[in-house]
């Protein structure tokens, strides 16, 4: 009798280790199906094929059409008769490479050089002449009157100019040059980071920015260029939406958001690929809908995906103006942007606000120990939760800390994006949405 129980506690032994080890091996691929998915997402969103998801080639059309389709693979409903939502936007574009070289040496765009996003075409060689400006009106009016700088480039020290006038004073006094004035165009010497955005407007007069440690003397030198934009005042671009039901009788919803499109590309060399700005908070809002209709949630659960964000929330705002949903019935709204580091824990804007989520958000990671730290902010304008927080929608905007810091530049790629906590990050939010 003895040996019979020993044998059987044995067999029980083995088939609890096994079972285990089962749990494990499940728990651990679907840990790795999180962040293999996320960057398959990635790699194909920032490729070069899709032009930084801009307005130009098509980029934000093949995102919007890649969205579409993995909403369908996931089981998504379409919010109306197809998964988007179209609506018209401004942007300026540069379907040709722009050519620039200073004195017969050619620069970099991206690296060494970058125009702004709202230039006009200009071709031709002009001279080169310093001047200083301020802050003053009536002195920057005399700048534009003078008819001594035809058919030159003013160029403007930025480090010397900081020293007298604030950065956004600055940047009002250079678009007020572009608008007008005798010169055909400006170049700004800056040794900060050449960093782009994306425009709904066209100047009258182009801006080059030239990257230097120091500042390096350019009276009496030639600039020689070559730029082609074109202004699209009526371009069509998607929103891309999606809904899974819940499994209760109850209409409440909640809402996961990210923006897909980024700031473009210059030419067919010259691509911001936006890997970690949108690309992964894109990724993480995919993943989420494969989770769940693999998990049926308890409430509705609407996706959307925005285009227009990098030219000022134009996506978010026309979906909150023109809603496929009832804006009332949404329990919450979580909206992810750069969600590829992970490295120092993640911020979460308007947790302030929404006090008792974020104490649970919190209290999760606490319990958890998912990542380094949840910090907290108060509201901002800067993200698509906005126009929806603006209507009364209870709303978190979500993004990484720490890692790489390439942002709105040519170094946001695909390769360099670490994807640090992303496992984790992916556990603290589904774990956060059931307490929702």
């Amino acid at each position: 009798m003895l040996l019979l129980f020993h044998y059987l506690l044995l067999r029980l032994m083995k088939i609890k280790y096994c079972y285990c080890f089962v749990l494990f091996f499940i728990s651990s691929f679907s840990l790795r199906a999180q962040v293999d998915y996320a960057r398959a997402v990635v790699k194909e969103l920032a490729s070069k094929a899709y032009a930084g998801r801009g307005y130009v080639f098509d980029g934000d059309r093949k995102a919007a059409a890649f969205i579409a389709k993995e909403f369908k693979k996931s089981g998504l409903l379409p919010l109306s008769d197809h998964y988007y939502q179209p609506f018209v936007m401004p942007a300026n574009v540069f379907p040709k490479d722009v050519k620039i070289t200073i004195d017969g040496q050619k620069l970099r765009m991206g690296e060494q050089v970058l125009i702004e996003a709202s230039s006009p075409s200009l071709k031709g060689k002009f001279g080169l002449t310093e001047v200083m400006i301020s802050s003053d009106t009536d002195a920057l009016d005399k700048l534009m009157q003078n008819t001594a700088f035809q058919h030159k480039f003013l160029v403007l020290d930025e480090r010397k100019a900081l020293e007298t006038m604030k950065a956004d004073q600055f940047r009002s006094a250079l678009l007020r040059l572009a608008q007008g004035g005798h010169y055909r165009g400006i170049l700004v010497q800056t040794k900060q980071k050449l960093l782009w955005r994306g425009a709904t407007s066209q100047l009258n007069r182009p801006i080059v920015y030239v990257k230097n440690n120091a500042a390096v003397a350019l009276e009496g030198k030639q600039i020689n260029l070559a730029i082609h934009a074109r202004f699209q005042p009526d371009y069509t671009t998607n929103n891309v939406c999606g809904m899974l039901k819940g499994t209760s009788a109850s209409d409440s919803t909640i809402v996961i958001t990210a923006h897909y499109d980024h700031v473009g590309a210059i030419g067919r060399h010259t691509v911001f690929t936006g890997a970690n700005d949108n690309a992964s908070g894109t990724a993480l809002m995919l993943y989420l809908a494969r989770y769940y209709q693999q998990h049926p949630p308890r409430y509705n659960m609407v996706f959307l995906a925005f285009s227009g964000e990098e030219s000022g929330l134009l996506g978010s705002s026309f979906f909150a103006k023109n809603p496929l949903i009832d804006l009332k019935k949404i329990k919450f709204l979580l909206n992810f942007d750069m969600a590829g580091t992970g490295d120092d824990g993640i911020q979460v804007v308007n947790g302030t606000i929404f006090k008792e989520q974020f104490e649970r958000l919190t209290a999760i990671n606490t319990d958890k120990k998912y990542l380094p730290q949840v910090k907290v902010r108060g509201p901002m304008n800067r993200s698509d939760h906005y126009p929806f927080y603006e209507k009364g929608v209870p709303s978190f905007f979500i993004y990484t800390l720490g890692g790489i810091d390439a942002y709105h530049d040519i170094y946001d790629r695909y390769e360099t994006l670490p994807f640090t906590r992303f496992n984790e990050y992916v556990r603290l939010i589904i774990d956060f949405i059931s307490t929702i």
